[in-house]
């Protein structure tokens, strides 16, 4: 009787052991696949076209060959990012990148892609080669940032700001402010002015 008790605790134990080893093993396959899922896009998009419309009329276009959704409410660009933005009297502001990451306000990829839903841009990073093109001037830096907020592209970095007959290179990078449409470069700028060609 006792030969059968020592045998039954010892396959009691044996089973308890293998069934924490395996719940332990299933549970850290499941950590594993969550961490990879959480750096692993949800949806990739070849050649990646974005339009937003006020009305009938086209406001926006974003284009990208790769765009890449992440949870909850993050779209990763990839190659010759472009980002038009049409004004009335035909004006055009155009925004151009390597690369882009864009954060969005709504909690999640389906709120996100809700038509119904209004998908305030917080905040944007550019990377790479990057040109924000204004009116008759065109500045270069290879990183930015747009920050919805405030609606202005901004950047840290050294700058060089083309214009006709006229241009600026900043140490300390630039404050565009979309809506006021001024431009500041803080810090030492240095500067070459064509006045013949300036003044057109």
């Amino acid at each position: 009787m006792g030969k059968k008790l020592v045998i039954f605790g010892f396959l009691l134990s044996f089973g308890f052991a293998v069934y924490v080893f395996m719940t332990r093993e299933t549970s850290s396959i499941k950590e594993r696949i969550n961490r990879v899922s959480a750096k692993e896009p949800r949806a990739v998009l070849e050649e990646f076209v974005a339009y937003r419309y006020d009305g009938d009329r086209l406001k926006t276009k974003i284009t990208a060959h790769l765009g890449e959704f992440f949870e909850p409410n993050i779209v990763v660009l990839e190659g010759e990012v472009k980002a038009s933005r049409f004004k009335e009297h035909g004006n055009l502001e155009e925004l151009r990148a390597e690369s882009a990451t864009a954060y969005f306000k709504p909690s999640s990829l389906t709120k996100m892609l809700d038509p119904g839903q209004v998908n305030e841009l917080e905040r944007a990073e550019l990377s790479g080669f990057v040109e924000v093109a204004l009116q008759d001037h065109l500045v270069i830096t290879d990183y930015a940032e747009f920050i919805g907020a405030e609606k202005s592209v901004r950047s840290a970095r050294p700058v060089r700001v083309e214009g006709p007959g006229r241009t600026f290179l900043g140490e300390s990078g630039f404050i565009y402010y979309l809506i006021s449409q001024t431009l500041t470069m803080p810090g030492k700028v240095k500067g070459e002015v064509t006045y013949s060609q300036a003044k057109r």
